[in-house]
């Protein structure tokens, strides 16, 4: 059998890369470190040498040098998600324009996991992080806060903490679906979320729900709300089966508000399955406005969320933090929209 050699790895320095381009150490550390001014010439000998001898800096001891990776983290509960995927792409857009670059860790949801991942990214000389969570209990975010790492919490409200967040009104976003429904005769309003034990965003949204039906003189009813632990990694699937179990019981609203779009979908599918008409029988009312939104039969109506616009201000307030810049609005909300689509009509009387 024939055996084959490693490629022996020659290490380039940036006096090779001097000797190469004919020029100082200190300008080739002025192009690669974006230091001081270089002429355009001169950069473009320098990138043209780091490229010819293959050329890659050693994140770790630059960042000895400089305290700087140019690296940030995004902290996610769920990467599948196209919500969190969205946004993650707004993120991106970003730090490529910035010339930053991203470091991605999931959570699962899981606060211990959040906390290990942070640490570990804390020793790799990260520049700050975005925290994409929706945990009551912040005390580590916190904690990195307070070491003065720059940090930015998205779709999280910290309430009076100084922590920079961006954010959406959920409990007002909720409640003007409410009103939107309300509009269109529905009285029997149906809710379907998720559990918001230790969820600061889905709890806010479920008060919003309630705020709502308060605000239009409509009394709760515990029978037309549908939340449920198995709805969070699978949601679709768990929403449809919740659901059919739920349509079984009898009591059925005239129409049904979802705390996500994901759950609209398992909603729409086992109203059909169940025999419904959506909307002729029950209105359909999502909530992100996903992409998968504009292809469901019907339409779905829902409340958009301007994801990728959430990630670029996200971004863009970090790295603005990371570089020393004045920071005026440590506290970001960011405006939604109802989009009107085919899944809600007026209720039938």
């Amino acid at each position: 059998m024939a055996q084959y050699k490693k490629k022996k790895q020659i290490d380039v320095s940036i006096k090779d890369i001097a000797h190469k381009a004919g020029v100082a150490i200190s300008t080739v550390s002025n192009v690669i470190n974006e230091t001081r001014f270089v002429t355009s010439q001169t950069k473009e000998r320098v990138l043209d040498a780091i490229e010819k001898l293959d050329y890659r800096p050693n994140i770790i001891a630059r960042g000895l040098r400089t305290h700087s990776t140019r690296t940030v983290a995004v902290i996610v509960p769920d990467i599948s998600s196209s919500f969190f995927s969205q946004v993650i792409n707004g993120i991106e857009k970003i730090a490529r324009k910035r010339n930053y670059t991203l470091i991605l860790g999931c959570t699962s949801f899981d606060c211990k996991e959040e906390a290990r991942i942070t640490n570990v990214l804390l020793d790799s000389f990260i520049d700050g992080f975005i925290f994409f969570s929706g945990f009551d209990n912040y005390e580590f975010i916190k904690k990195v806060y307070e070491k003065n790492v720059p940090v930015v919490s998205l779709d999280k409200d910290f309430g009076e903490s100084s922590i920079p967040t961006v954010v959406i009104d959920n409990f007002a976003a909720v409640k003007s679906c409410v009103d939107y429904l309300y509009g269109f005769g529905h009285r029997k309003i149906g809710y379907i979320s998720f559990t918001y034990d230790k969820q600061t965003t889905v709890r806010k949204r479920f008060e919003g729900y309630l705020g709502g039906l308060e605000k239009n003189n409509l009394k709760f009813d515990p029978d037309l709300v549908l939340i449920s632990p198995e709805m969070r990694l699978h949601e679709t699937t768990s929403t449809y089966e919740a659901v059919r179990n739920f349509l079984k019981k009898g009591k059925i609203p005239t129409a049904f508000l979802t705390v996500a779009d994901v759950f609209a979908f398992g909603l729409l599918r086992a109203l059909k399955d169940e025999g419904f008409k959506v909307p002729e029988d029950v209105s359909v009312m999502g909530f992100d406005n996903i992409l998968f939104s504009q292809f469901t039969e019907p339409l779905l109506t829902t409340l958009k969320q301007p994801k990728s616009l959430m990630g670029n201000i996200a971004m863009n307030l970090l790295l603005d933090i990371i570089e020393g810049k004045e920071i005026k609005d440590k506290k970001i909300i960011i405006p939604t929209t109802i989009i009107e689509r085919e899944s809600v009509t007026f209720a039938k009387k």
